[in-house]
């Protein structure tokens, strides 16, 4: 009897074995793939859209989330123009975070390295503030204590940016996650390659939901504050996933809409980004079919770019809605970003980040 007893429990313990066994292989099978993300944590942080201009200016947040310490190199990407051409101005500095440590400055005042300031949390290091009228982007990658490319994937951020009235009140607040690119198999050198090898790739191209320039906003106007006339107005802000700091050197890229509306009427446009740019729903052609009703939709793939090749973008769409009252709310939203799709054939353009030697 206890034979039979030891045969059954070794039974037993062999069916749980392959069981966890099993269990263990379906869990690495749905295992998410390493990617650009705005959910988790990655080796590089892109933030589209930094303004400090016209009463806005943009509080930066970012975390460590390891358990280990963790250092970043910072570029602030100045897209403004001057007669016509990208200004291209870069600035760069040096994170340090302890283990867990989150951080956030305003882009308009920066933050010192005092500890007796008014700052609250563990100063990272100085940085630098941002000129009146300063917009663009930011971009931190991971790095080493020796300054390589790290891919630790420790690195989450956030981005809020608030608008005051000029009695310096606050009148709008609209927030977005930074875009994550997750390393995965990075070497030393200072070329990192977006290409699904050394990181992951950028988007091949996003979508975005939208209501049409000026048209009224049926919930503001149901909820009696749109009885003289609501408006709803969207704006498009980009960055090209590459960038040459060390030859200072801007990328840029042709972005194509193709557009539909309720009445799957379809439309078109394109415009340019170089460096940085941002365009308004409205000002994409005359030939959007959003513009004729009240509800459109877009699918936005980077046509080509620098050298005739396509180059991919992250970005933010940012929509405000004001009252007959004259009250405003805005909200920003990472656009929903389209992956490698080889249904369509459709991939990821090649990105190139550049860091300085």
């Amino acid at each position: 009897m206890r034979t039979v007893k030891g045969l059954r429990t070794g039974r037993m313990l062999g069916i749980l074995v392959g069981v966890a066994l099993a269990a263990g292989a379906v869990s690495a099978q749905v295992a998410p793939p390493k990617r650009f993300t705005t959910e988790r944590p990655g080796s590089i942080l892109i933030f589209p859209k930094v303004i400090n201009c016209d009463n806005r200016d943009t509080t930066i947040q970012i975390s460590n989330t390891s358990n280990m310490t963790a250092q970043a190199k910072c570029f602030y990407v100045n897209g403004a123009t001057y007669n016509g051409v990208q200004l291209w101005q870069v600035s760069d500095f040096n994170l340090a975070f302890t283990r867990q440590q989150p951080t956030h400055w305003t882009v308009g005042a920066g933050r010192s390295t005092d500890p007796t300031d008014g700052e609250t949390g563990l100063d990272p290091g100085l940085v630098p503030p941002q000129p009146e009228c300063f917009t663009g982007g930011l971009v931190c990658v991971q790095i080493n204590p020796g300054g390589d490319p790290s891919g630790a994937n420790s690195l989450k951020g956030e981005a809020t940016v608030a608008q005051a009235d000029d009695a310096a009140a606050t009148q709008g607040v609209s927030k977005y996650n930074a875009v994550a690119i997750q390393a995965l198999d990075p070497d030393s050198d200072n070329v990192l390659n977006l290409d699904n090898v050394e990181y992951a790739a950028c988007p091949a191209g996003a979508h975005l939901n939208f209501v049409a320039e000026g048209a009224p906003d049926e919930i503001v106007t149901g909820l009696g504050n749109g009885a003289g006339g609501s408006a709803v107005s969207t704006t498009l802000t980009f960055i090209p996933c590459s960038m040459d700091f060390e030859n200072l050197i801007p990328a840029r890229t042709n972005l194509a809409f193709a557009f539909s509306n309720e009445m799957e009427e379809p439309g078109s446009a394109t415009t340019a980004v170089e460096c940085w740019g941002s365009v308004n729903v409205g000002d994409l052609g005359a030939d959007l079919p959003g513009l004729n009703s009240i509800y459109g939709y877009a699918r936005i793939t980077a046509e080509s770019g620098t050298s005739d090749d396509p180059v991919g973008v992250v970005g933010v769409a940012n929509v405000a809605r004001v009252g007959s009252n004259g009250a405003m709310a805005t909200a920003a939203t990472n656009l929903h970003f389209l992956g490698n799709d080889p249904s369509t054939n459709l991939d990821s353009p090649p990105s190139v980040i550049r860091l300085p030697e």
